[in-house]
């Protein structure tokens, strides 16, 4: 068993220091740590943590998960230090990554600046500074179509980087009674990718978002030839070609890393990646406030492809498959590396409702949203609590009553701790609201995938192992063919292993099964081509779910 953590002995982790390769390990000085919040990286602590309490002794990381235990996640060292990513560990296993200089604040707008006083005052006394930070465009109607919660802002914190600890603000804050704080977690995508063992030397193919503790049936996923990202070769035409023309096609939004370069989305009417809310571009390159992201360094020694190149485009492709009368809103929210804070995500998806709610009131049918495809996630640090504090799963019980229909994948890490935001769905429970779908994984014969996360807050499950879809044409790594050769005037070789010219690929994950059922879900839609006011939105999102998922609603 793994050693328990207590809120008394926090144990706050930093991913990143200037040792790549090592994982970070707090080193315990009796059962404190030497500084809390901080980490120490030595040689002999390579992908090892030492936890508090636990008498200096060495735990693996393949060790520390346990059956509905929050799996430790290996997030690249250089792009954790980007992001200022540490790990807490309040208790029984549950740890969860965030980004140490921030917190989020959920309230009414009359009760932020009071509420921002009390943190400023508690800051002060830990020798912390404050700024709040508005996340998304505010666009205000006096009367909202229906009662929605209150929106997030980010709260930054500056000073000392060995004080600065959001973890201790946040316990500090919560004995003081102020509940509508919570950490800025961190999130990754969720494609499968094989951890140790590798299934070749260098380049690995292995990496965020691995989490360690997942035995080795799963990691045979990651292999190409068994569902991992891989090449292939397709001859069939773009479905939209002969899509059906409908006065207002279904919107699928997809925040990931973006749609890239393909010949199906050169129609940028019915795919884009160039959203825009109240005349400002969304995702990482617009001028959003709250969204922009870090860039983090790269090695000039290793061409390798980043673990997500080409994630944000092979779901587009999976929901041009299956509605290829659906436009394709691909907003780019993070890198290929897969990795995004809550508060950049909220940012762009706070937008995005104030756009929903302002096409609504202004009968502005074009600027509707559908569906909302979410192929990323994070493991809360008390997830019984998660609704209590969780403001993206505010947020999209928002989108619900906006009439927006949103799934979400489970996660690949065959654990049944929730997965949030998947581990929001709790099935049809309001009249008025669309619920949230956590969907997981099968492989091509139907059975559930190895990797695939379980538990009660799993709403169904569509294919995500071996599935083909686009990938950018521009996409490609520094592994080599096996052979090559000029031969009368033909180049012949053998496939490039990363070489994705052709378009098209192979890939297994979660991450892919949200977007196989969120293009099922605008199929159905697109079946139902009437006006798409809020009421006849919420109607056709629930006769949709019935079709698919033969939900009734309550």
């Amino acid at each position: 068993m793994p050693p328990t953590l207590s809120i008394d002995r926090v144990a706050v982790v930093l991913f990143a220091l200037n040792n790549p390769g090592h994982f970070g390990c707090a080193r315990p000085r009796g059962n404190r740590l030497e500084k809390p919040g901080m980490a120490y990286v030595s040689a002999q602590c390579r992908r090892r943590l030492v936890l508090p309490g636990n008498s200096g002794r060495a735990t693996t990381m393949r060790s520390v998960e346990q059956p509905g235990s929050n799996p430790v996640p290996q997030v690249d060292p250089d792009v954790a230090a980007a992001w200022g990513a540490r790990l807490w560990g309040p208790g029984a296993g549950r740890s969860t990554a965030y980004i140490a200089d921030s917190l989020l604040v959920t309230a009414e707008p009359d009760e932020l600046a009071g509420l921002l006083e009390k943190i400023a005052a508690i800051s002060k006394e830990l020798g912390i500074g404050i700024e709040p930070v508005t996340l998304g465009i505010r666009m205000r109607m006096q009367d909202p179509p229906v009662q929605l919660h209150p929106v997030t802002n980010a709260v930054k914190l500056y000073g000392d980087p060995e004080i600065v600890d959001a973890v201790q603000l946040l316990l500090r804050v919560r004995r003081a009674g102020i509940t509508q704080v919570s950490l800025d977690h961190l999130l990754v995508a969720a494609p499968y990718y094989a951890g140790v063992p590798y299934y070749a030397g260098v380049p690995y193919y292995a990496g965020v978002p691995y989490y360690a503790g997942v035995g080795a049936p799963v990691t045979t996923y990651g292999t190409p030839g068994m569902g991992g990202r891989s090449p292939v070769a397709v001859v069939l035409h773009d479905p939209a070609a002969h899509r059906r023309r409908l006065e207002r096609p279904p919107v699928v939004v997809v925040p990931d890393t973006g749609l890239e370069e393909h010949p199906w989305f050169t129609d940028e009417t019915m795919a884009t990646a160039e959203v825009r809310v109240d005349g400002q571009l969304l995702g990482r390159h617009g001028t959003v406030s709250g969204s922009s992201t870090p860039e983090p360094p790269r090695n000039p020694l290793d061409g390798s492809l980043l673990p997500y190149a080409g994630h944000g485009t092979f779901i587009a492709g999976l929901i041009r498959q299956l509605c290829p009368e659906a436009r394709i809103l691909g907003i780019p929210v993070m890198t290929d590396d897969g990795v995004v804070s809550e508060s950049c995500l909220l940012a762009t998806l706070q937008s995005l409702q104030a756009r929903q709610v302002s096409a609504l009131g202004g009968g502005e049918q074009d600027q509707l949203i559908d569906v909302l495809s979410l192929s990323l996630g994070y493991y809360h640090e008390a997830p019984d609590d998660a609704l209590a504090d969780g403001p993206l799963g505010l947020l999209l019980e928002n989108f619900g009553r906006l009439g927006v229909l949103v799934v979400a994948a489970a996660g690949n890490n065959a654990t049944t701790s929730p997965m949030f935001p998947a581990g929001f769905a709790e099935g049809p429970v309001e009249v008025g609201r669309l619920p949230l779908v956590g969907v997981g994984a099968q492989n091509p014969d139907g059975t559930v995938a190895y990797f695939s996360n379980a538990g009660p807050w799993v709403s169904c499950h569509r294919m995500g192992a071996a599935l083909v879809s686009t990938m950018p044409v521009g996409c490609g790594g520094d592994r080599q063919m096996m052979a090559s050769l000029d031969h009368e005037g033909h180049h012949r070789g053998t496939i490039d292993p990363d070489g994705f010219s052709g378009g098209f690929g192979v890939w297994s994950g979660t991450s892919f099964a949200a977007p196989v059922l969120a293009g099922a879900l605008a199929a159905h839609l697109s079946d139902d081509d009437g006006p798409s006011f809020l009421q006849s939105s919420v109607d056709r999102g629930w006769k949709a779910l019935a079709a698919e998922l033969g939900w009734k609603r309550p």
